[in-house]
């Protein structure tokens, strides 16, 4: 695994405990990207 790989799984993986740990933020992520897909 090289150092780029290693940083984007870390920051996945704090992206993740964020949105476990704070629902209405997760909920916000949600509505954000369906609103975006449906605009594409």
């Amino acid at each position: 695994m090289n150092l780029k790989s290693g940083n984007d799984e870390l920051r996945w993986q704090v992206i993740k405990a964020m949105l476990d740990e704070f629902p209405s933020l997760k909920e916000k992520v949600k509505e954000y990207l369906e609103k975006r897909k449906s605009q594409q």
